[in-house]
């Protein structure tokens, strides 16, 4: 790059970074505007959060939910925040986290809202160990990662909603976070709260009845997505490979998996449907194996039913593979 073009980059740099300050402003000030009106602005930092607070505070007078990441996006690994999402966290009254390092694209940006109020989801759940460190800034629990992991350090799997078991203790997080920001309007989180509860419980009980049809508790997981529901639904995994990731997976991984599959006899292998089915070769070390394709609810349409829709379809998945 000449000079020239150097000090023409640098005066564009300027005046954007000036048009996003000054846009920020306006919208805090909007924010302010708002709280005075009684109006209530929740920002969800992922798909996943959105959905469980479009449920909780359904119909609660004065409540904006707002989703930060376009609902399409899925997992949030290479996700880097845009001048948009400044502006939105920028007129947010309270950000609302899936937790566990699912949002790690967040990390030094809220030092620039400390008013802001965070529910974090994830408080107080069990979280299970990651099996794969991205090649890329990616916090997993403790520390961002790379694609050795330091040795001392423990990198958490952050995919918790997918389990309906660690997802309804997100829900009681929210709502209770939701009562104590909004304690005026507690009575209907918490009513809200307790109908969406009972909907997740009514989709755990056929999981799990679907579950103990299937042929084999023995699985092969093909992301880290996965380790939550197969808990859930009593499978045991024997190998975990990573696809749909800068990382790739290696040959050596490739036949420890076979060599998993062959041990086991009767094994299930799955994949996270954002994802495509490759090496499912591996079945064939196996002698009877199934290939289940589960959605995992980190992304797809908006609605307050999407989580129900996708383990829905999950029950499907398994009661197909059970026949």
């Amino acid at each position: 790059m000449t000079h020239s073009a150097r000090r023409q980059y640098g005066a564009v740099a300027l005046l954007m970074a000036g048009i996003l300050l000054a846009a920020v402003a306006i919208t805090a000030f909007t924010r302010v505007t708002n709280r005075e009106d009684g109006r209530l602005r929740l920002v969800a930092a992922s798909y996943p959060a959105y959905i469980a607070a479009l449920n909780i505070a359904d119909g609660v007078d004065g409540v904006q939910v707002v989703n930060l990441v376009a609902a399409q996006t899925g997992c949030l690994h290479d996700y880097q925040l845009s001048p948009d999402n400044m502006i939105t966290l920028s007129g947010a009254d309270a950000l609302i986290l899936s937790g566990a390092g699912a949002e790690s694209f967040l990390d030094g940006a809220l030092d620039r809202f400390p008013e802001l109020a965070v529910i974090d989801t994830s408080a107080g759940i069990s979280l299970l160990e990651s099996r794969h460190v991205h090649d890329h800034d990616h916090d997993h629990g403790e520390e961002a990662g790379s694609q050795e992991p330091e040795e001392g350090l423990v990198y958490y799997n952050e995919h918790i909603w997918t389990s309906p078991e660690r997802y309804k203790r997100q829900v009681a997080n929210l709502r209770d976070g939701l009562a104590a920001l909004d304690a005026g309007h507690a009575e209907q989180y918490r009513g809200n709260a307790d109908a969406y509860l009972a909907e997740i419980d009514e989709i755990e009980r056929q999981l799990a009845d679907a579950a103990a049809s299937l042929p084999a508790d023995v699985c092969i997981t093909f992301h880290d997505s996965l380790a939550y529901l197969a808990e859930d639904l009593g499978l045991h995994p024997v190998a975990a490979l990573s696809i749909g990731e800068d990382s790739g997976v290696s040959a050596a991984d490739l036949r420890q998996a076979e060599q998993a599959a062959a041990a086991a006899g009767s094994v299930l292998l799955l994949y996270d449907s954002q994802y495509p089915v490759e090496y499912a070769y591996i079945a064939d070390s196996a002698e009877q194996a199934a290939v289940l394709t589960l959605h995992t609810a980190a992304g797809g349409e908006e609605g307050k039913s999407a989580w129900l829709d996708a383990m829905q379809q999950n029950v499907q998945v398994l009661r197909g593979a059970a026949e």
